[in-house]
């Protein structure tokens, strides 16, 4: 699970900021919204951002999406740009550096790693492990600009025998994590095992308020050979108040039409190889979803299509419910309450906090302030973002505010007492410039 994690110089995020899940003194549902690490250690399983438009929330969500893909990422050329963005309002950021920062906890011992860089170069990548209360190195790369290489300094504690420490190195480039030479590396196991797997594998990818979760759905209930899962969104579905009492999905085949083979030509996410078996047959293979319902008429299957956007999302919502509890995966949501009823994305986070034991984290933004004026919300899990004159964005915990437990969150947000809202001018508007340009008068 993450403990913390920091950001610096990465779009709107000049100066460094912290987004942490370390629980406040608060016991407010303490049981429920923190699961133990370690030790003496729990940490927080939801973290909520609020925050006008262009304020910066999805940009938290991108920095965490950002570094944990870059992390393992072994697929760029020393050509190839990183893709890191700095802070791009001032004369100076863009020629510093950016920074990240984050310590989590795995098998019950807490790690931190550092990475500095630019759109460039890798300058420095120290991963550390806290297996007492002072921190044990296990590795530090740094740059050297007068060899244009990176110097790796392996700590005791890594568990890799100097062959193996070589063949990481060998596999370390300026553009590449160590963590991902590492993946790139036959090597025996050790430590960095456990770093690899959490960062590709337990940190899922952004879902946006466009993702399409259909095909997504589609890919895990086909291959789900024994059927938990497809009980696990049918039981959710119900307790939701969906009548939906099964969902099928049927094969078939489709012929390729001439738009479709444009696609396909142009498309490079398909071997050519492949291009040509699929052109040369002309036909697709479809996977076509459909829904059963339960009516006082009797049990009716509906297509896919034929479904609302709220109905087919919530099911996605499901799926990954599953991955959440079943899995304990870390996923930031964008905009979570996207086509979804407030009552049922109160009813979503409810299951998850009551059920989740395997570690997993749910970090959303959202425009939703319902979610401010309920008593089961803890206010060390609320976040707000708010951008100075400067442009820049400022990530400010509830719980820091010092407002009275007696208080209504929801009002004093209302209210611009915590952070400031949309400064709106007047609803009517000099429409006469208009008018006669649209009319040549």
């Amino acid at each position: 699970m993450i403990a913390e994690f920091k950001i610096r110089n990465f779009y709107s995020l000049r100066n460094e900021q912290t987004l942490s899940f370390i629980p406040t003194n608060d016991d407010t549902s303490r049981d429920i919204y923190t699961e133990e690490v370690a030790d003496g250690v729990s940490l927080l399983k939801i973290g909520c951002i609020y925050g006008s438009n262009a304020s910066g929330k999805t940009n938290i969500l991108k920095a965490l999406d950002f570094f944990s893909q870059f992390m393992v990422n072994d697929g760029l050329n020393k050509g190839d740009e990183i893709g890191v963005v700095p802070f791009l309002l001032d004369d100076v950021s863009d020629k510093e550096r950016t920074q990240f920062e984050m310590s989590f906890y795995l098998n019950r011992e807490k790690y931190k790693l550092n990475l500095v860089l630019d759109n460039k170069v890798i300058y420095e990548e120290t991963l550390q492990v806290y297996s007492s209360v002072q921190p044990t190195l296990l590795y530090k790369r740094t740059y050297n600009p007068e060899k244009d290489a990176t110097d790796i300094v392996f700590g005791g504690k890594v568990g890799l025998v100097k062959k193996s420490r070589e063949a990481i190195e060998g596999n370390t480039f300026n553009k590449r994590t160590v963590i991902a030479a590492f993946g790139k590396s036959n090597v025996e196991k050790s430590r960095l095992n456990l770093v690899y797997d959490f960062f590709s594998q337990k940190i899922a990818p952004i879902m946006y308020p466009q993702s399409s979760l259909m095909g997504f759905t589609k890919r895990r209930i086909t291959r789900d050979r024994d059927g938990r899962l497809k009980r696990f969104i049918l039981h959710f579905l119900k307790a939701s108040d969906f009548n939906i009492s099964d969902i099928a999905i049927h094969e078939e085949e489709v012929s390729i039409t001439p738009e479709m083979e444009l696609v396909i030509k142009n498309t490079s996410a398909m071997p050519e190889k492949a291009k040509e078996e699929i052109l040369k047959k002309g036909t697709l293979h479809s996977d076509e979803m459909f829904f059963v319902h339960h009516t006082s008429n009797g049990d009716k299957e509906l297509d896919e299509e034929l479904e609302s956007r709220g109905t087919k999302r919530y099911m996605g919502l499901a799926t990954i419910l599953y991955d959440l509890l079943v899995h304990g995966v870390i996923l930031p949501i964008d905009e979570i309450e996207t086509s979804i009823h407030y009552e049922l994305l109160s009813y979503f986070i409810k299951v998850f906090l009551v059920n989740s034991k395997r570690g997993g984290q749910l970090i959303v933004s959202t425009h939703d302030i319902n979610l401010l004026d309920e008593d089961y919300i803890r206010r060390d899990v609320i976040w707000f973002t708010d951008k100075n004159d400067c442009g820049e964005t400022q990530l400010i915990r509830l719980s820091s505010l010092g407002l009275h437990k007696t208080l209504s969150v929801y009002n004093a947000y209302r209210q611009e007492k915590l952070v400031n809202l949309p400064f709106l001018d007047s609803i009517y508007m000099d429409m006469d410039e208009y008018y006669e340009h649209e009319t040549g008068e």
